[in-house]
């Protein structure tokens, strides 16, 4: 026999209606409770993207609560001792919910980024920690105002604990039950016990329920999330901060191929967490990804590793950290820069005289003028070329100084930056280079002293 959804079981009087509109009041209404607790939970702190305000804010609604059961009026202590019960299982909700919008961002059917959002893993580990403490202090309020147990003689707090852990030994297997080991002298007596017995026993097992459905699904987006990164950096930054510690594994595989790796230290850098700047530091080493690195390593932005990186032993690491702390344009860098400007390796202090050179701030010309003094050429023409970026007297002076390098480019540089100086102390100088055995240096003195005599004449000095 065949039964339509709207019509009706009859047997033993009891009817079930079957129609679709039953259904979706009944989705409808576990949908509000779902929703109650994930807004009950912002009490606790759950809406909180920083963690250590949003555990602080949680602890002390806690401490309020403890102290609530035990220095305060009986009922005033057992309606705050359900609160924060309920406040336990809102907070695995919460979870839940966070853990599956953080999914439908993986798999881009909503556009957020992931790292917005709070991070409730430890949270909810916090909350279900509370269970220990909470489960023995309901007990005991509900037997003081109810007389709900049969309890030994001699009841203390250690009778109500040990009986709280009695409850949570058997959602684990009911291990305690098989063998027969009860901790606690405590027996139920009444059905009122009974029930609120049962109900905490439900729930204890939802929650650890709930955690192994969401440690599975997290693991497993996160497990996607990576295994594409090499195709897809995009998927890895839609997972967030915690594709970090994968990505930061897999970039150190040499079995995978240059191209893949690439694409995972774009990850990296698109994800912008702090903790991958390590593995990005060992990776200027290698001279295929040492670009791609370097410029992830600017997007992150951790000064730490980059200071790190300049005291490391591979002057390829080296070179890479001093690039990247140029392009950050940050003054802080420039007291590690200052340490680079010096280091054995010549390709570092060029790079450091760059990363100096693009900040620009005025207090670094000492440092650039260190550089004109260098016994490497490159090194020299890398510090002078970086005085085009200032005006000062202070400047002019250090670039009239290289006009007698010993090297031509040097030279020839020196009288086309001395251009951007139109001083009377520049003219005599020029008149000189005018005459240099350079012709190349010779004819770039001539076009620069062409240019501050069409700007005398244009009176614009």
């Amino acid at each position: 026999m065949r039964i339509t959804d709207d019509e009706t079981i009859k047997g033993g009087g009891i009817s079930v209606r079957l129609g679709g509109v039953e259904v979706e009041k009944l989705k409808h209404f576990f949908h509000s409770i779902d929703e109650f607790l994930g807004n009950f939970a912002k009490l606790f702190g759950v809406g909180i993207v920083n963690p250590i305000p949003r555990h602080s804010l949680f602890l002390i609604v806690y401490a309020g609560i403890y102290a609530s059961a035990i220095f305060a009026p009986l009922m005033v202590g057992f309606v705050a001792l359900w609160i924060g019960y309920i406040g336990v299982l809102a907070i695995g909700r919460a979870w839940a919910q966070n853990e599956g919008f953080r999914a439908n961002i993986a798999k881009k059917l909503v556009d957020h980024s992931p790292d917005s959002l709070p991070d409730l893993r430890l949270t909810a580990a916090l909350a279900a920690v509370q269970m220990i403490l909470i489960v023995p202090l309901i007990l005991h309020s509900s037997h003081s105002i109810f007389d709900l147990f049969d309890t030994p003689d001699e009841t203390t707090w250690k009778t109500w604990g040990l009986f709280g852990l009695d409850l949570l030994f058997r959602s684990f297997l009911d291990w305690s039950e098989v063998y027969g080991v009860h901790i606690s002298g405590v027996k139920l007596a009444a059905t009122g016990g009974r029930n609120l017995v049962m109900f905490i026993l439900l729930s204890i097992d939802f929650m650890i329920i709930q955690t192994v459905i969401r440690i599975v699904g997290i693991n497993r987006t996160i497990q996607e999330g990576v295994a594409v990164a090499g195709k897809d950096p995009e998927m890895a930054f839609r997972i967030g901060r915690r594709a970090t510690p994968k990505l930061a594994e897999m970039v150190k595989d040499e079995n995978k191929d240059i191209d893949f790796r690439i694409k995972t230290i774009e990850a990296l850098g698109m994800i912008g967490d702090s903790g991958g700047a390590s593995a990005l530091v060992e990776l200027l080493a290698d001279k295929e990804l040492h670009t791609a690195a370097t410029a992830s390593l600017v997007i992150i932005g951790h000064f730490e590793s980059l200071f790190h990186g300049i005291k490391h032993e591979d002057p390829l690491v080296r070179r890479g950290c001093v690039t990247a702390l140029g392009r950050l344009e940050d003054s802080i860098a420039n007291e590690i820069l200052a340490e680079a400007i010096r280091d054995s390796d010549s390709g570092v202090r060029q790079f450091a005289h760059q990363a100096i050179g693009r900040i620009a701030h005025p207090s670094d010309i000492p440092l650039l003028r260190h550089g004109l003094s260098d016994d490497n050429v490159d090194v020299r023409f890398a510090a002078l070329k970086q005085f085009s970026n200032f005006s000062s007297d202070q400047a002019m002076n250090a670039v009239i100084s290289a006009v007698d390098d010993e090297s031509a480019g040097i030279r020839r540089l020196a009288v086309e930056i001395l251009a951007r100086y139109p001083d009377p102390a520049v003219v005599p100088i020029l008149a000189e280079a005018m005459q240099d055995s350079d012709s190349e240096v010779a004819a770039a003195a001539k076009r620069t002293v062409d240019h501050l005599e069409s700007l005398v004449k244009g009176g614009a000095i």
